[in-house]
């Protein structure tokens, strides 16, 4: 019997997200502690299967934050997605993602997730605006972003310290006016998509 969790909570072109399972702590350890991954992280230690727990644990127990597993469509783990820092009043929330294994890395799995997450974010939660920053190494999360319509905001300078340096921080927003004719465009040419909506008609 396949349990609940494994349910798709909403389902894109190429990935679902849905409820983290317990059986997947481990595995967000291991991404964690990737140097690949780690070095594009803001966190600055390494995770135990304990921290990770705890860590899953705070964002469903919280209001500020909402987890999701990014799977692809046969449920295989793919990696993880959030919202952050939730602000009710002003409607707005960061983001974060992580793809875990190099290989399903450059395949349109983080677009995709985004995209649904932003769903999620604008057409449920009822937010007005999206943030994230990324180290000014980090190109790739820099393009998905912009796919999804994020904007470069502003850059802060040698704002972040990582591998024995400090980089600028880019700052990138999206408001919901702006992502909504993406998302019709994007999902225009795929009926498998699916989100929680009304069928009008």
């Amino acid at each position: 019997m396949v349990s609940h969790l494994h349910t798709p909570f909403l389902r894109g072109k190429k990935v679902s997200l849905r409820a983290v399972d317990d059986s997947e702590i481990s595995l967000i350890a291991d991404l964690i502690n990737d140097p690949e991954v780690y070095l594009n992280l803001l966190i600055i230690q390494s995770n135990r299967a304990q921290d990770s727990r705890e860590f899953v644990d705070m964002m469903w127990k919280s209001n500020e934050h909402q987890l999701f597993a990014i799977c692809g469509h046969d449920d295989r783990w793919l990696g993880m997605i959030g919202l952050h820092n939730i602000n009710w009043i002003h409607r707005n929330s960061s983001s974060g993602i992580w793809i875990g294994k190099a290989e399903d890395r450059g395949k349109g799995y983080a677009t995709d997730a985004k995209m649904l997450l932003c769903y999620h974010a604008f057409c449920t939660l009822n937010l007005h605006r999206l943030y994230t920053n990324s180290y000014e190494f980090n190109v790739a999360s820099q393009k998905f972003n912009e796919k999804c319509g994020y904007k470069v905001e502003g850059r802060k300078r040698e704002h972040m310290f990582r591998a024995g340096r400090y980089w600028d921080s880019i700052e990138t927003g999206l408001l919901r006016s702006e992502w909504l004719p993406i998302w019709e465009k994007y999902r225009a040419d795929d009926p498998d998509i699916r989100v929680p909506e009304p069928k009008l008609g």
